[in-house]
């Protein structure tokens, strides 16, 4: 069995996720020389009611390589839905009301692993998906973990056809439980779930989180009105980095003593140690939504699974759960003086963070958060540092409050950084310092400065921004003598890449000409970058010197789109590099020109593609993706998808319909042909839309039509070659809509100054989703 890549994924799902179809559990096996078999994973066949039921699925196969499965063991939206576990009789899922309405992300990381005969084995319990009243049952499994790259015809559906497994059939009985081990269970789960956490450096840190993590899901199942209970009064919310959370919330939530739930998590609002965060709020909301009979869709018509009926239910249901939270929030805003400790940060901190209050409300919280900020966990307080700033002081945010922080921001930047293995320093730490130059730049300044000067590490290049020209220039002589004495920080060739001018050239040429070949890729990318810069023809030679020394390290693979914005003065290079006889080469350099080329680059893109549909036309069938070693077809695939990616959104180009449509005519695998038919019927659907990609720490870009990650400066140059009187739409966010959340002020600068360069012209921009609307 061989594992053969990891993936990440992620879904943003703005519509209600409705249930698996039913008919699901009809599917047979779709191929004869793969199979799953299912099993109890335990040694025993009778269970009480509320107890866990392990399973196990073992994949094999008997022919080798075709196969491949995915290892997924999680899902970002709470339960991973690839298996369906069928049941005679049937039994309801605890959570079919929950997962229809929520909105989520879903997806997470996982590998693809080889079939053979030696059997791959996933885990399950089937109380997650089912609540199992008392009697005898039958047990079969359909899963669509499997799947095989596509061949011939198939390829004109998918890359990929998905191999659906029926399993074998087992049986088991349950019985009712007796009060005695439903007793006896509480007490045992609770007592593990009380143990203190070992230290984060011991070796006994996996043992307590798998023993703690088995209780919860025990204590998510037992489904006793104790239980219940317990569940309230452990759960604070997934947002508030709570051990478990998502067992204890869809306890709740599947609990047959409903009523129960909710009053038991009214109670825990008023007590003292219990933290009420946003998280636990909505669980509250949704509960007391789900029990209401005029809400009650266990039974929806036909017509509410799809169309506009849904989204009008879903969206009413949205702003129901907005009515039900306000008394919540208020009844929480009474019981915070009341609360203790830990309990009291962390509900004023949810409070802040609910965006349900008026700002007159929020300006005593800040003050609450700030007094009991030691109260907090570490880690909450690094997270509100780098990532909720803004939904608790806002942009620029409240003088008063945030000047209050000094006390607090200060001692994170007493110390200079630590030195740092790669070219990032702390992140809570560059943030602690940003928000201070916010608060008071004469106080920022000086540490800045400091930090910039110490030769170990230093302030990150967002930081280095904020200093004024001299200060930066000051240290150049010494950032260019560490290089030369192989005693560089990795912020030094940070320095000579975006500040250093000609001064320091010749040391720097000598230096680069030494190790040509040999430097590691960050160093080595920083110097090229500085060297086309300052001096484009000698840059451009260098870069070619570097890309052809290939026997001691693998920079030159990424040596072209490590180049950024200096790219366009090595273009020549990049362009010959799309005829490379390296793969890795030719992706660079698409990759490259995609982000960063300009115009001259279009026609050689057309030119590879031409060749490639040349050498391919008649071998359509041998093009797919491979699970295994890469073969010539999986990498013409992988060469025309970033020749597509290219033509299609290169910013010194406008690729317009006639030119999609020579694009789908050029394109041979199904797949990207369906994609850049759907870019031409974009063209169809009305203006296109600018959606600004905003962050905290790094330049804002934008995406239209086809073109991602576009600076401000290629998006105004984008815009300028649309026909006059074309209209586009600008995407703007609202508070709440986007995390962290972006000032109207803000968003509205970056429009204007997009606006009237576009009107040149003769485009015109329209504010889409803007307040005032």
């Amino acid at each position: 069995m061989k594992s053969l890549k990891l993936i990440g994924i992620a879904l943003f799902l703005t519509t209600p996720a409705f249930a698996a179809n039913s008919d699901a559990c009809s599917a047979s096996s779709s191929a004869s020389d793969v199979h799953v078999t299912l099993a109890l994973d335990t040694d025993h066949a009778v269970f009480q009611a509320g107890e866990i039921i392990p399973l196990s699925l073992s994949f094999t196969s008997t022919i080798p390589h075709r196969y491949h499965l995915t290892n997924r063991s999680y899902d970002r939206s709470g339960r991973l839905m690839i298996d369906q576990f069928c049941l005679e009789p049937q039994a309801p899922d605890p959570l079919t009301s929950y997962f229809q309405y929520e909105g989520f992300f879903g997806g997470g990381l996982f590998n693809y692993e080889e079939l053979g005969a030696a059997p791959f084995t996933t885990h399950a319990d089937l109380n997650e998906y089912h609540a199992l009243a008392p009697g005898h049952y039958r047990l079969y499994a359909i899963s669509n973990r499997v799947s095989r790259p596509s061949e011939g015809k198939e390829q004109e559906s998918s890359p990929e056809v998905n191999e659906p497994l029926r399993s074998n059939a087992i049986e088991f009985d349950v019985k009712p439980a007796s009060r005695a081990w439903q007793h006896a269970q509480l007490a045992e789960v609770m007592q593990q779930l009380a143990t203190p956490a070992p230290p984060a450096n011991s070796s006994a840190v996996k043992s307590y989180t798998d023993v703690t993590r088995n209780a919860a899901r025990r204590l998510r199942f037992l489904n006793t009105k104790d239980s219940t209970k317990a569940l309230a009064e452990l759960f604070s919310g997934r947002d508030s980095e709570q051990p478990h959370a998502w067992d204890f919330a869809f306890g709740l939530y599947g609990s047959p003593h409903r009523q129960l739930a909710i009053e038991s998590m009214h109670q825990q609002i008023a007590h003292p140690d219990h933290a009420i965060t946003p998280d636990f709020l909505e669980l509250l909301v949704k509960l007391e939504i789900d029990t209401d009979p005029a809400w009650d869709t266990s039974e929806p018509s036909a017509d509410l699974a799809t169309g506009e009926t849904t989204q009008t239910l879903w969206q009413r249901r949205r702003a129901h759960e907005t009515e039900l939270l306000k008394p919540l929030t208020e009844e929480t805003m009474a019981a915070l003086p009341r609360k203790t400790a830990r309990a009291r940060a962390l509900t004023a901190l949810g409070l802040l963070t609910s965006r349900t209050l008026a700002p007159a409300e929020t300006r005593p919280l800040r003050s609450e958060l700030i007094a009991s900020w030691n109260d907090l966990p570490r880690n909450t307080r690094d997270n509100l540092i780098q990532f909720q700033w803004a939904y608790i002081f806002g942009h620029g945010g409240d003088s008063e409050a945030t000047r209050e922080m000094l006390p607090i921001l200060m001692p994170l930047v007493a110390a200079p950084p630590q030195p740092s293995s790669d070219f990032y320093p702390t992140p809570s730490r560059d943030a602690a310092l940003r928000h201070i130059y916010e608060i008071d730049p004469d106080i920022a300044l000086p540490i800045l400065l400091r930090d910039l000067r110490d030769p170990r590490t230093g302030p990150s290049l967002e930081l280095i921004k904020l200093l004024p020209p001299g200060e930066i220039a000051a240290v150049i002589p010494a950032a260019a003598d560490r290089i030369a004495r192989s005693e560089a920080r990795p912020l030094d060739y940070t320095l000579i890449d975006r500040y250093a001018d000609t001064s320091v050239l010749p040391s720097m040429q000598a230096v680069f000409e030494q190790d040509l070949g040999k430097w590691s890729c960050a160093p080595q990318a920083a110097m090229l970058r500085y060297f086309l810069r300052v001096a484009p023809e000698y840059g451009a030679a260098q870069v070619s010197a570097s890309l052809h020394a290939r026997n001691e390290t693998f920079c030159y693979r990424m040596l072209l789109q490590e180049l950024g914005d200096q790219l366009p003065h090595a273009e020549t290079i990049a362009i010959e590099a799309l005829n490379d006889s390296d793969p890795e080469v030719t992706l660079d350099a698409l990759v490259a020109l995609n982000r960063w080329g300009t115009s001259e680059a279009e026609a050689p893109l057309w030119a590879r593609l031409d060749r490639l549909h040349q050498e391919w036309a008649n071998r359509v069938d041998d093009l797919h993706t491979s699970t295994g070693d890469e073969t010539e077809g999986s990498r013409a695939v992988a060469l025309e998808q970033d020749l597509v990616t290219a033509l299609a959104g290169g910013p010194g180009w406008l690729c317009t319909p006639d030119k999609l449509i020579r694009l789908r005519d050029l394109t041979l695998t199904s797949g990207r042909r369906r994609q850049v038919q759907s870019w031409i019927d974009t063209y169809k659907q009305g203006p296109p839309m600018i959606n600004p990609m905003w962050s905290p720490d790094q330049e804002t870009t934008f995406s239209l039509l086809q073109s991602s990650q576009l600076t401000a400066d290629q998006l105004t140059a984008k815009l300028a070659m649309f026909p006059r009187g074309t209209r586009i739409e600008w995407q703007f966010w609202q508070p709440g809509q986007i995390s962290p959340p972006v000032s109207i002020e803000k968003q509205d600068a970056a429009f204007e100054r997009q606006r009237a360069a576009a009107e040149e012209h003769g485009v015109t921009l329209i504010k889409s989703n803007y307040p005032s609307q």
